[in-house]
């Protein structure tokens, strides 16, 4: 019978058909629709399209298919704001109306939730998804990769992946973006004018040859600082002076200028060598009523708006429990440290970036905050060697691969009755919900936070106590 369905299923390469889109894919921008029983993925189209589609590769149990025209378009369809939408691998969703775009999103977190973290959504409270404060212009950091266009430098943002042909990497050149903060418009002129002059070639991700790789933007939300970060292969520094009058002349909020070089033959941003080229240090933000110090490497939410929402949610939870002792993994520059400072006696912060470290030290002291500590570790190897005691909350904020099996074993050390477990990355968040949950721990609440209007991207947040915590409490 398989056979014979999978002779079914390659009949249908290059025949044509009409879908209606029921669903959309994440974390691609693929619509999905079905042929009889057969899953079709559509590219760039939205839930509730009905489009002809011409059947362009079919898989044993799935199929992929390219857009001939949309027939209906569905009610949730809008005109993008950006004229790079179609081409730009930044946003998928921006021809999708925004309370559509969070039911999506909300809907592909418990699917994940059930699937893969076996996660009974209907006993578990999962809060409905708290929106953005901004749709657009939201983004404090934007990365633009360097490319020709018509025999010039170009900066802009790389192509979309598709399923029907290979990626190259080439980049859609942009004046503008509507994620990003507006002062781009002024900056991408003076350095693509300034840069022409000097005759440095874009590095080509085919033949691993030029100069320029990236331009990284950082600005600070509330002071309106700007920080550059020039990313470059190898080689002396060319002399940028000019290019610093230039920049400081056209847009006073530029207060600091870093040049780093990168010798892998990636497209992955590293620094591997940092140059201090002009202006400060950092740039200055206050969130929440703290200050922070954000510097190159720094590890700093882009969307500060819908951070301090989700900031402050754990305080509250915090402050309603009487949680005071709390310990903070993957604490990056300690922001949620910092945070709940104001209603803990004691926070230790730990994280396996020593510039993290320092960061983070230097902003408890810029706000006048005492009972912050932080170490540079390991999490695995501060639970394998160290007793941090009985805390009362801990935050754990890991990276997009969330924790090591090693380290949520070795959780089962810390007699902690309650846990915060941030997430940027769904999947990875189940999962490891999932060995939390075996590890004793039962899920009280799940929120999801929009950070990215227009992406696939989603923030979630749990908390769980102890089996038993609720009652020893009470």
């Amino acid at each position: 019978m398989n056979r014979l369905r999978n002779m079914e299923n390659k009949q249908l390469l290059n025949t044509e058909c009409t879908v209606e889109i029921i669903d959309n894919a994440l974390p691609n921008d693929y619509g999905v629709g079905k042929i009889d029983n057969l899953s079709i993925f559509v590219p760039n189209v939205i839930v509730g399209d009905i489009v002809r589609v011409k059947v362009v590769r079919v898989e044993k149990r799935y199929a992929y298919g390219k857009v001939i025209r949309i027939e209906t378009p569905s009610p949730s369809r809008i005109t993008p704001e950006c004229p790079y939408f179609k081409s730009c691998g930044g946003c998928m969703m921006q021809d999708l109306d925004y309370q559509k775009q969070l039911s999506i999103k909300e809907n592909y977190l418990l699917q994940t939730l059930r699937r893969i973290g076996k996660v009974d959504t209907k006993k578990v409270e999962v809060a409905p998804i708290i929106p953005s404060p901004k749709k657009y212009f939201y983004r404090n950091k934007i990365e633009l990769s360097f490319g020709e266009k018509k025999g010039k430098i170009a900066l802009g943002l790389r192509e979309r992946a598709s399923p029907f042909r290979q990626y190259t990497g080439r980049i859609t050149p942009i004046d503008r973006c509507m994620i990003f903060n507006p002062v781009l418009e002024r900056i991408i002129p003076v350095f693509l004018d300034f840069l022409s002059t000097l005759n440095l070639a874009p590095y080509d991700l085919a033949t691993h040859k030029g100069f320029l790789r990236h331009l990284i933007i950082r600005i600070a939300e509330s002071t309106g600082e700007i920080m550059f970060i020039l990313e470059t292969t190898g080689g002396g520094t060319p002399d940028l002076n000019g290019l610093w009058n230039l920049l400081v002349n056209e847009i006073p909020e530029v207060k600091s200028f870093f040049r780093i070089i990168n010798y892998r033959d990636t497209d992955v941003i590293y620094y591997e060598k940092k140059i201090h080229l002009f202006g400060n240090q950092y740039i200055e933000d206050r969130l929440g009523g703290f200050t922070f110090h954000i510097y190159p490497e720094s590890f700093y939410q882009p969307n500060i708006l819908a951070t301090e929402n989700l900031y402050n949610t754990i305080v509250n939870f915090a402050k309603s429990n009487n949680l005071t002792n709390v310990v903070g993994f993957y604490c990056g520059i300690g922001p949620i440290e910092i945070f709940l400072s104001r209603v803990a006696k004691e926070v230790i912060g730990i994280d396996s970036n020593p510039t993290n470290i320092i960061n983070a030290f230097e902003n408890c002291k810029l706000n006048g905050i005492t009972n912050c500590l932080f170490y540079e570790d390991k999490v695995e190897n501060m639970l394998r060697t160290i007793n941090i005691g009985s805390p009362d909350l801990l935050i754990i904020d890991p990276p997009r691969g969330g924790m090591s099996k090693e380290g949520l074993n070795l959780l089962q050390k810390i007699d902690c009755n309650y846990i915060a477990y941030v997430s940027c990355n769904p999947s990875t968040f189940a999962r490891d919900l999932k060995d939390l949950q075996k590890y004793g721990y039962n899920i009280k609440q799940i929120i999801p936070f929009d950070f990215f209007p227009h992406t696939a991207h989603i923030e979630s947040l749990a908390f769980l106590s102890k089996k038993g915590a609720e009652k020893t409490d009470g």
